[in-house]
Protein backbone atom coordinates (compact mmCIF):
# COMPACT_ATOMS: atom_id res chain seq x y z
CA UNK A 1 0.00 0.00 0.00
CA UNK A 2 1.37 3.41 -0.57
CA UNK A 3 0.69 5.53 1.85
CA UNK A 4 1.50 9.18 2.32
CA UNK A 5 3.28 12.61 0.89
CA UNK A 6 5.43 14.40 3.00
CA UNK A 7 8.37 16.87 3.02
CA UNK A 8 11.60 16.76 4.27
CA UNK A 9 13.47 20.02 4.87
CA UNK A 10 16.96 20.35 4.97
CA UNK A 11 18.00 24.09 5.50
CA UNK A 12 16.22 25.61 2.65
CA UNK A 13 15.52 22.40 0.16
CA UNK A 14 12.48 20.61 0.37
CA UNK A 15 12.44 17.20 -0.57
CA UNK A 16 9.41 14.47 -1.28
CA UNK A 17 9.43 11.88 0.04
CA UNK A 18 7.11 8.64 -0.41
CA UNK A 19 6.32 6.19 2.52
CA UNK A 20 4.54 3.04 1.73
CA UNK A 21 4.84 -0.55 3.77
CA UNK A 22 6.67 -3.59 2.34
CA UNK A 23 5.81 -6.46 4.21
CA UNK A 24 6.75 -5.62 8.02
CA UNK A 25 8.65 -2.65 6.60
CA UNK A 26 7.47 1.28 6.62
CA UNK A 27 9.65 2.53 3.51
CA UNK A 28 10.81 6.38 3.40
CA UNK A 29 11.58 7.09 -0.08
CA UNK A 30 13.39 10.80 -1.44
CA UNK A 31 11.97 11.14 -5.01
CA UNK A 32 14.42 13.43 -5.87
CA UNK A 33 17.43 11.41 -4.87
CA UNK A 34 16.26 7.90 -5.42
CA UNK A 35 17.06 7.30 -1.86
CA UNK A 36 15.16 4.61 0.29
CA UNK A 37 15.13 3.72 3.89
CA UNK A 38 13.44 1.42 6.03
CA UNK A 39 11.97 1.32 9.01
CA UNK A 40 9.86 -0.46 11.97
CA UNK A 41 7.92 2.49 11.77
CA UNK A 42 7.45 5.51 9.76
CA UNK A 43 9.13 7.99 11.96
CA UNK A 44 12.33 5.65 12.12
CA UNK A 45 12.21 5.05 8.48
CA UNK A 46 12.11 8.84 8.05
CA UNK A 47 14.75 9.74 10.43
CA UNK A 48 17.14 7.02 8.79
CA UNK A 49 16.31 8.53 5.12
CA UNK A 50 17.47 12.34 6.36
CA UNK A 51 20.51 10.49 7.68
CA UNK A 52 21.13 9.25 4.38
CA UNK A 53 20.60 12.34 2.02
CA UNK A 54 22.84 13.95 4.68
CA UNK A 55 25.74 11.79 4.03
CA UNK A 56 24.80 12.14 0.56
CA UNK A 57 24.91 15.40 0.18
CA UNK A 58 28.25 15.85 2.82
CA UNK A 59 29.70 12.63 0.55
CA UNK A 60 29.03 14.88 -2.87
CA UNK A 61 30.73 18.09 -1.39
CA UNK A 62 33.39 16.50 0.10
CA UNK A 63 34.38 14.97 -3.26
CA UNK A 64 33.31 17.83 -5.10
CA UNK A 65 31.09 15.59 -7.12
CA UNK A 66 27.64 17.57 -6.48
CA UNK A 67 26.95 17.62 -10.10
CA UNK A 68 27.55 13.57 -10.22
CA UNK A 69 25.78 12.22 -7.46
CA UNK A 70 23.04 14.94 -6.36
CA UNK A 71 19.59 14.85 -7.34
CA UNK A 72 19.49 11.44 -9.18
CA UNK A 73 15.44 11.41 -9.71
CA UNK A 74 13.83 8.15 -8.99
CA UNK A 75 12.14 6.33 -11.88
CA UNK A 76 8.93 7.62 -13.73
CA UNK A 77 6.93 5.15 -11.76
CA UNK A 78 7.28 6.92 -8.55
CA UNK A 79 6.99 10.29 -9.67
CA UNK A 80 3.71 9.02 -11.58
CA UNK A 81 2.56 7.44 -8.07
CA UNK A 82 2.74 10.93 -6.28
CA UNK A 83 1.10 12.39 -9.34
CA UNK A 84 -1.67 10.09 -9.03
CA UNK A 85 -1.62 10.77 -4.93
CA UNK A 86 -1.79 14.89 -5.44
CA UNK A 87 -4.71 14.18 -7.92
CA UNK A 88 -6.61 12.12 -6.26
CA UNK A 89 -6.07 14.00 -2.79
CA UNK A 90 -7.06 17.44 -4.88
CA UNK A 91 -10.24 16.21 -6.16
CA UNK A 92 -11.55 15.27 -2.91
CA UNK A 93 -10.76 18.48 -1.41
CA UNK A 94 -12.43 20.00 -3.88
CA UNK A 95 -15.59 18.10 -3.80
CA UNK A 96 -15.73 18.40 -0.16
CA UNK A 97 -15.07 22.89 -1.25
CA UNK A 98 -16.65 23.48 -3.95
CA UNK A 99 -15.54 27.43 -3.29
CA UNK A 100 -12.00 26.41 -2.56
CA UNK A 101 -9.08 28.34 -4.67
CA UNK A 102 -6.64 26.22 -6.39
CA UNK A 103 -3.70 27.94 -4.09
CA UNK A 104 -5.97 27.05 -1.16
CA UNK A 105 -6.19 22.91 -2.94
CA UNK A 106 -2.26 22.88 -3.24
CA UNK A 107 -1.79 23.78 0.22
CA UNK A 108 -4.05 21.15 1.67
CA UNK A 109 -2.22 18.19 -0.40
CA UNK A 110 0.98 18.00 1.54
CA UNK A 111 0.33 15.46 3.89
CA UNK A 112 -1.83 11.94 1.97
CA UNK A 113 -3.66 9.52 4.47
CA UNK A 114 -2.03 5.85 4.01
CA UNK A 115 -5.24 4.81 2.39
CA UNK A 116 -5.08 7.24 -0.15
CA UNK A 117 -3.83 4.94 -2.71
CA UNK A 118 -3.80 1.15 -2.57
CA UNK A 119 -1.59 -1.06 -4.96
Amino acid sequence: MWGKIGNIKKGEAFLTCLEYKDGDYCIAHCLEFDIVAQGKTFEEANKVLAELIGEQIKFAAEKDLEDKVLFRPAPAKYWEILRELRTKQARKVLLANPNITATQILNSIECIPAHAYAR
